[in-house]
């Protein structure tokens, strides 16, 4: 006969059953632990994971005690899809990884019990920043641009907007991914969330409330850009200091007033839980003692599989054959070896990439034939060796041909004048690599492209 496993297996805590998937998708963290901590992603997703783990911790005696198991088993085969699905992007894993937890807390949900603002906790805990400006920023700059114009103008100013720059009264103003509101977004939907969860905000109130805190998101971004402009101009006369306080007085504000937002009527709805979730009517019995080994099991081989399983090899991509130009700028250009900024260009890099050299300068050439994300600007390159970036603004090529955008890149005991475009096959030039994307993905800009940097010492 079969020995009876110990009593100890007759109740598993609850806490279990969402430390098994979590540590199923180990990967995942793995990945979202490196690009947050190199420089690439900013790393705002730690507030959002404490802020996380803080509530669940605060909700942890009003989850059952027995699972629903058609719950969990979704878990299971989520934390399996992800774990063998190495082909998916990895940003695009995490939000699998983040959902496969939100189902495991679905398992355990208390009636009653809000679960959309864990969902926007957990999905802002993710290193989402470099990808949010990558895709949207220059859309939403773009509008935050044209609707600064149109205040400008009213207010009598002679503005014309070209993409996401402004020219005013002959002066050109960049509006650069600070000003696409990315990071006041971020801060003010992580204000939403963890208000709401505090609050235990029903999911249908919360749902009610978030196209509204998009408006005053944008709005507060629009003013603060066209402030900002005036500042530029000379049109306010304000000390130089006031760039960043002025940036920073509208930030704190829009902040303040999502909370009061969401607290306005909240502790009205604060939903009440009942003291025990065990003593709920309609309460499941444990699972079986027998299958309960079964899922633990079963999430153990999720979690070991990535090791068991051969790494794929990747080669390099950046050794294709492509006509590199033979000068630039008409100066003769000498190869070279790739040095830690194009080595991390070149990293799964999808096309060529080349180092030159002029005598004076470095030159890299990036070659791609197709829109992609990985086509990154230069100065996440440089922030992500430790490098510090200011003075970023926009002046014309050399050649004439169009705009480049040009930063200064100090560390490491040298000062870099770093300057960068993307040229397209009808000669089209871009400073923005969101704005090329899209040009690229719409059809507005024809391939095959090729990204241009150069680095100087000052």
């Amino acid at each position: 006969m079969m020995r009876e496993l110990p009593v100890a297996w007759s109740r598993a805590p609850a806490w279990l059953w969402l430390l098994l998937p979590t540590l199923a998708l180990w990967p995942v963290w793995q990945w979202s632990v490196r690009r947050m901590s190199d420089g690439s992603d900013d790393p705002f997703g730690i507030v959002a994971l404490l802020a996380l783990v803080l509530m669940l911790w605060r909700e942890r005696r009003q989850l059952l005690d027995a699972p629903r198991l058609p719950w969990l088993l979704l878990t299971l085969l989520l934390c399996a899809a992800t774990g063998l699905a190495p082909g998916l992007p990895p940003l695009l894993r995490a939000v699998l990884a983040v959902l496969t937890l939100f189902v495991a807390v679905l398992a355990l949900r208390a009636p009653g019990q809000a679960l959309l603002a864990w969902l926007g906790l957990g999905l802002l805990a993710l290193p989402i920043m470099s990808s949010l400006q990558f895709f949207i920023g220059y859309p939403l700059r773009v509008l935050t641009a044209e609707v600064s114009a149109w205040l400008l103008r009213a207010g009598g100013l002679e503005v014309q907007r070209q993409g996401s720059t402004l020219e005013v009264a002959g002066q050109l103003i960049m509006v650069d991914a600070p000003c696409s509101g990315i990071q006041m977004a971020w801060v003010a939907y992580f204000t939403a969330f963890a208000t709401a969860a505090w609050l235990r905000m029903g999911d249908r109130q919360l749902l009610r409330r978030l196209p509204l805190l998009g408006v005053l998101i944008l709005a507060g971004n629009i003013l603060r850009n066209s402030l900002l402009i005036l500042q530029e101009t000379g049109r306010l006369d304000w000390p130089s200091w006031m760039h960043e306080g002025t940036g920073l007085l509208v930030f704190v504000c829009v902040c303040a007033l999502v909370l009061r937002y969401m607290m306005a009527n909240g502790m009205a709805h604060e939903v009440t839980l009942a003291p025990q979730a065990t003593e709920l009517p309609g309460h499941r019995p444990s699972l079986q003692p027998a299958l309960q080994v079964v899922l633990l099991t079963a999430f153990v081989a999720v979690a070991l599989w990535p090791l068991l399983a051969a790494p794929a090899a990747v080669e390099p991509r950046y050794g294709s054959f492509v006509e590199w130009p033979a000068q630039y700028a008409g100066e003769p250009l000498q190869p070279l070896a790739l040095s830690a900024v194009e080595q991390r260009f070149a990293a799964q890099f999808p096309g060529a990439i080349a180092r030159f050299s002029t005598g004076a300068r470095a030159v890299t050439l990036r070659h791609v034939t197709r829109p992609t994300r990985k086509l990154h600007p230069a100065a996440d390159c440089y922030r992500g060796l430790g490098y510090r970036i200011q003075a970023i603004h926009l002046e014309q090529r050399s050649d004439g041909a169009g705009l480049q955008r040009c930063f200064v890149a100090s560390g490491r005991g040298v000062d870099l004048r770093v300057c960068e475009y993307i040229e397209d096959a009808a000669g089209q030039s871009f400073s923005d690599n969101s704005a090329w994307y899209w040009s690229a993905l719409s059809g507005g800009s024809v391939g095959p492209w090729r990204a241009v940097s150069t680095a100087e010492r000052l």
